[in-house]
């Protein structure tokens, strides 16, 4: 459809109205018009030919399409363009702004973004806001473009899409700034003058957002503001109307940027006192919502109390009731979560997260007291709300968004804690759970969950309380909900520290759960509560020891997760066991994976992944000259792990479980097993042929470490490097190989580390040290952290192998790439990557200046005049950079810091 240079009008037209036809869709069709208007987009002809479209005005559809190209190129692209053109683009946008300034609202805000995108970025536009004003405020058809413009302009500032710099965002929000008063000047003379137009709430709309706009920008008025009669007006609204009143939403939308900007209290101080009085007027409102069950209200209510809270902390928790710490606000919030949604509870949590964690900083305990009853109401309310719904009775609970709530109100609960005090807290719980009988199973089942998040907190001398939980706890019935019967397993775990102390209870409990594991529905319940018991007290559940592996034997319908966790748990306590018993104990927990395996060697991870968690659970302490216990379990399963390695070839995630099994083996018996170096490295290398998985290489990398301290085998590790190297290089030299396999990047720049580290010379000395370090130093501006850091330690090792062992091969490979490693850790430092992938970056950076001196420095010099300056940086900033990461004094720390303050100024 288009050809080469510039697009046709007619072919553009064309492919809009094939790509908005929603009578007659073909898919073939649209897909092409698609990539055809794309591909117009990213080219330099958009400009003309969005001004073009939006002048001859031919349909809604057309316009927008070009309103939106024209923002995103200059949003994106507006380095393409001549300064000398930036003023005719202004003059253009403001043009079209006024030919539909009472057209379509969407086309006026996209013509406003660009307007407002455009002004930030062309720096000799000094004036934005007062050409802004003269131009549209005279004419009133003219003021809701006026306000779209003026509400954007503020908000664009602080988009990361637009790549302004530091030093040029301050500047336009200085320059914003100073212009505050004319803008709120403006608002209250249109707010003013609103009755005589045609729609008066439509333009009070526009007047909020504007006003909330600046408010958040910052340095305006605050007398000026608190004075006007915008302020009253917002609060007339959301008080008295409802969400159906055209400006509901704008108005509280208004009064959370005012309660926003008065958390500056020292500056906006009058403006707070203006608004505190109104928040406490807002509470019969909010009462009438919840008698009524109007949600929308509600939300909006606790949103804005909620946000007037956080900025009213400092004197809420320093001046209790007194002033600008007036409690109407906290006690507006606690009414607000009486109301039977939870969701109007969660939002107000950031607040009260805030609240307890200044109380508990509060140095004078007469606050303390104030706020308990507070905390002691939310507790009682939480505890309401986390109860699960009737409709759950028969069945487990499996509400996501609930269950997310509560995981957040256990954390809460640790904050109401602090302040209250762990007893009292759970006192309190535990009459509710020893007066409330199995039948009312929610309230039960809502106490006993508040109880197990903070029960562990308990200090021993406490241990009279914890023992009443789990006499109530190994009270409930198995006839009992079976939602009350699961968090009663989960207290039991939740009590472990307590229960491994005392021998007597430790049997009551596992009876407990031999009971629960009958049930299918609560056995992964069960079986996580014992993973619990067996991480507290290994050494005391040996002797049951005999009943643990029962249970692995039998277990049925437990999540594998589940199953493999309390594998590895189970393999730890057999480390307590004296050695001659080890290696049965661990071959019997093996045998259902073993058996399963020879049975099914079509789809073995699960049963990897099983003994994997025995290597990875086993904590025992072998002497050298000792056969490892795991020896056997590992003989075992290697004609396995030998046959999964190329059935599993074609799935990543089953060929990654199957190296970390063979992984773990390897750490756990090594040395021991140099026998199997040979047909594991055949296999590797057969498998890495077939399908290249960059898991190969990281197993590779531990094989380097296990095996290479023996002399004997040195031949065989470098046939392991020779043999994947090649293939290797071909995939990671192909177009785009390093973005497209960064993981590949990591795992063999970590296999490249070993080998120099345990088999140096001979790696360094070989022709293939010239592809390492090419190929190492494209990745340093990788935007993948592991693989990049993979490469840095490669780097840094050689360099340490250069300075340390006097390496002159090492040092070569370091001089003749290293002008290429400053280039891009310059290009990285000057934007080109995010402030979390500098780190590394930059350490490299001092290394390299500290090692190489004066040679170094020069690279660095080169690298630095290759910044553009003016957009983003001055000459003088530069000189700067180099002279603070050149001096004698700096430190590895030090020059990170001054790298990331420098990234800055691209941000």
């Amino acid at each position: 459809m288009a050809g080469e240079g510039k697009p046709q009008l007619h072919e553009v037209y064309a492919a809009l109205s094939v790509l908005y036809d929603t009578q007659n869709r073909d898919k073939l069709g649209v897909e092409k018009a698609s990539t055809y208007l794309s591909h117009i987009q990213q080219s330099v002809w958009a400009w003309e030919l969005a001004d073009t479209l939006l002048i001859q005005n031919k349909g809604k559809e057309n316009n927008n399409f070009a309103a939106t190209m024209l923002r995103n190129k200059i949003q994106k692209e507006f380095r393409e363009l001549p300064e000398n053109s930036h003023a005719s683009l202004r003059d253009s946008l403001l043009k079209h702004l006024d030919l539909y300034r009472e057209g379509d609202a969407v086309l006026v805000t996209k013509l406003s973004l660009a307007v407002a995108d455009l002004a930030l970025q062309m720096v000799s536009w000094k004036n934005v806001v007062n050409d802004l004003v003269a131009r549209f405020s005279q004419d009133s058809k003219s003021w809701t473009v006026l306000l779209e413009c003026l509400t954007v302009l503020p908000e664009e500032v602080g988009s990361r899409y637009l790549k302004l710099g530091a030093a040029r965002r301050e500047e336009v929000t200085t320059q914003l700034q100073a212009c505050s008063a004319t803008v709120f000047s403006f608002l209250e003379f249109v707010s003013a003058n609103s009755a005589s137009l045609p729609n008066p709430d439509f333009t009070h709309n526009h007047v909020f957002r504007c006003w909330g706009s600046w408010l958040v920008l910052g340095e305006f008025d605050a007398r000026a503001v608190a004075q006007g009669k915008i302020l009253p007006k917002i609060f007339e609204i959301v008080t008295v109307n409802t969400p159906c009143h055209t400006c509901y939403d704008s108005a509280c939308d208004a009064v959370c940027s005012a309660t926003y900007a008065m958390e500056d209290l020292h500056v906006n101080r009058e403006l707070a006192l203006q608004i505190v009085p109104r928040l406490a007027a807002l509470q019969p409102t909010l009462v009438n919502a919840i008698n009524t069950d109007n949600l929308d209200v509600v939300n909006s209510i606790t949103r804005i109390v909620t946000e007037a809270g956080e900025s009213l902390i400092s004197p809420l928790t320093k001046t209790p009731g007194k002033d600008l710490g007036d409690l109407s606000v906290v006690s507006t919030i606690l009414a607000a979560i009486q109301f039977p949604d939870y969701s109007v509870a969660e939002s107000s949590f950031s607040f009260w997260f805030q609240l307890a964690e200044n109380i508990y900083r509060a140095p004078d305990m007469e606050i303390v007291e104030t706020y308990k009853p507070v905390f002691i109401q939310l507790l009682n309310t939480l505890v309401k709300l986390c109860e699960l719904y009737d409709e759950f009775e028969e069945s487990s609970f499996d509400d996501e968004d609930f269950l997310d709530f509560r995981d957040k109100c256990s954390d809460l609960f640790k904050d109401i804690v602090y302040i209250v005090g762990i007893r009292p807290v759970l006192e309190l719980l535990l009459a509710g759970v020893e007066q409330t009988p199995p039948d009312q199973w929610q309230r039960l089942e809502s106490m006993l969950f508040c109880s197990s998040c903070v029960i562990k907190i308990l200090s021993r001398a406490d241990s009279d309380i914890v023992m009443r939980y789990l006499k109530a706890a190994l009270g409930i019935p198995t006839t009992a909900n079976q939602n009350l019967r699961v968090m009663s397993v989960k207290v039991l775990g939740e009590c472990a520290e307590w229960v491994t102390i005392e021998q007597q209870v430790l049997n009551h409990v596992l009876q407990k759960l031999l009971q629960e594991l009958r049930d299918k529905k609560l056995a992964s319940h069960c079986i996580k509560t014992l993973e619990k018991l067996c991480q507290m007290g290994g050494e005391v559940l040996q002797s049951h020891l005999e009943l643990l592996i029962q249970i692995i034997e039998q277990a049925e319908e437990v999540p594998h997760s589940t199953f493999t966790a309390f594998i590895e748990c189970v393999a730890g306590i057999c480390s307590y066991q004296p050695l001659a018993l080890q290696s049965p104990h661990l071959m019997r927990i093996a045998n259902r994976s073993l058996l399963s395996l020879a049975k099914n060697p079509a789809d073995p991870v699960k049963d990897i992944d099983n003994i994997s968690s025995i290597f990875r659970g086993y904590k025992g302490e072998v002497a050298p000259t000792d056969e490892s216990p795991l020896q056997a379990v590992f003989v075992a399963t290697w004609p396995h792990l030998s046959v999964a390695l190329l059935s599993c070839a074609n799935s990543v995630n089953n060929i990654e479980r199957v190296c970390r099994c063979i992984r773990y083996g390897l750490r756990s018996v090594g040395k021991k097993t140099p026998q199997i170096l040979e047909p594991l490295a055949e296999k590797l290398i057969q498998l890495y042929n077939i399908k290249p998985h960059s898991c190969v290489l990281y197993l590779s990398s531990v094989i380097v470490d296990e095996f290479s301290s023996d002399v004997r085998l040195e031949e065989g590790l470098l046939g392991l490097f020779s043999a994947m190297g090649p293939k290797t290089f071909e995939i990671l030299s192909a177009p785009h190989g390093l973005e497209r396999n960064p993981d590949t990047v990591d795992d063999f720049y970590r296999l490249c580390s070993r080998y120099i580290q345990h088999v140096g010379s001979r790696v360094v000395c070989s022709p293939i040290m010239i592809h390492l370090v090419d190929i190492a130093t494209n990745c340093l501006s990788l935007q993948h952290k592991d693989a990049q850091c993979s490469a840095i330690k490669f780097m840094d090792i050689l360099m340490q192998r250069a300075n340390n062992e006097k390496c002159p091969h090492s040092l070569g490979q370091i001089k003749r790439k290293g002008q290429d490693m400053v280039n891009s850790i310059v290009l990285g430092v000057s934007g080109g990557l995010p402030p979390s992938l500098l780190t590394d970056l930059c350490i490299l950076l001092h290394d390299l200046l500290a090692a190489l001196g004066e040679e170094a420095r020069a690279w660095l010099r080169l690298a630095l005049g290759t910044i553009p300056l003016g957009a983003y940086v001055t000459q003088k900033q530069v000189e700067e950079l180099y002279h603070n990461v050149t001096a004698s004094t700096t430190l590895p720390r030090d020059t990170v810091r001054y790298c990331k303050e420098f990234n800055q100024c691209f941000s």
